[in-house]
């Protein structure tokens, strides 16, 4: 029974206001310093990652990712998103992609993002996918508790020239070389449909794929290269030996990072640039640059 309860509070720990602040005084109270650096300091930190990788017949790609900004009532300070977009823009990319979660629970920050985002700069452009928290509801099941419906978040995004791909296909250029980039409906969505995305894609080029949730990887069963996934924040907090206080994916070991499926498929997770409840633990708020080497 304790089991079950434990559970139960860990799986609405995102998602319910009474978790996430008892979560918060808890670890402020039973850890002072290390609480005050998680809530004061470590959510407003920014890494640069740096990831080469190889795809058979694409070089020379850069590539930027952040996810997961949910602006709203307790992420809403623009200064530390336009450090963001600032650093992206530093890197020159080719490519940007925004893998989702862009708001949560309050429809008064609906405008400021997409002109704060419409400032990214990219050669090829700046492509994004929607997460969970982006259809009314964070998850299968739950009451409606986030502020917009997908269509109003893509038109707005859409106006400031940031193309959002829902189970949508483009073959785009690098130079002479052609590669696809497919992006999905979240996978909680009940909108998420593998097949239609990847309807009349020649899998033979190489193929990148949007999609917001990382356990998406072991659903699609196409072909493609690399996946960029958001969603767990990194675990967000994270403690040494023990992890994660909460991963809401099926696959645990699918939280942050490059990983290698099989030969062909490669999925990177970004750790994300906001937070649910206020607080980052050995999880910095992360800008992904990866170079196709």
């Amino acid at each position: 029974m304790l089991n079950k309860v434990v559970k139960e509070y860990f799986r609405t720990l995102h998602h319910k206001k009474s978790v996430r602040a008892i979560t918060a005084a808890t670890i402020m109270l039973g850890l002072p310093v290390i609480g005050a650096y998680s809530y004061l300091f470590a959510v407003k930190r920014i890494e640069l990652d740096y990831v080469p990788i190889k795809i058979k017949g694409l070089k020379g790609l850069k590539i930027c990712q952040i996810s997961d900004l949910h602006y709203g009532p307790t992420n809403k300070d623009k200064a530390h998103f336009n450090k963001a977009i600032d650093l992206i823009n530093d890197q020159a990319p080719d490519l940007v992609m925004l893998t989702g979660d862009y708001y949560q629970w309050d429809p008064d920050y609906l405008y400021d993002l997409p002109a704060l985002l419409g400032r990214i700069r990219a050669k090829t452009g700046v492509y994004a996918c929607l997460g969970n928290h982006d259809y009314g509801s964070c998850y299968p099941g739950e009451h409606r508790n986030d502020p917009f419906e997908f269509e109003v978040i893509k038109a707005a995004f859409e106006r400031n020239d940031i193309q959002v791909l829902t189970n949508d296909s483009l073959i785009l250029n690098h130079g002479e070389q052609e590669y696809n980039l497919v992006g999905l409906h979240d996978l909680w969505s009940k909108r998420f449909h593998p097949d239609e995305a990847f309807d009349g894609v020649d899998q033979t080029l190489p193929t990148l794929v949007l999609s917001h949730n990382p356990d998406s990887v072991k659903v699609i069963e196409h072909n493609f290269d690399l996946m960029f996934s958001g969603h767990c924040h990194g675990g967000q907090v994270t403690w040494p030996f023990v992890g994660s206080l909460t991963v809401p994916v099926k696959h645990k070991k699918y939280n942050r990072g490059l990983h290698r499926i099989t030969d062909r498929k490669n999925l990177y997770i970004n750790r994300g640039l906001g937070h649910t409840f206020r607080m980052r633990l050995n999880s910095t708020p992360e800008v992904t640059l990866i170079e196709i080497v």
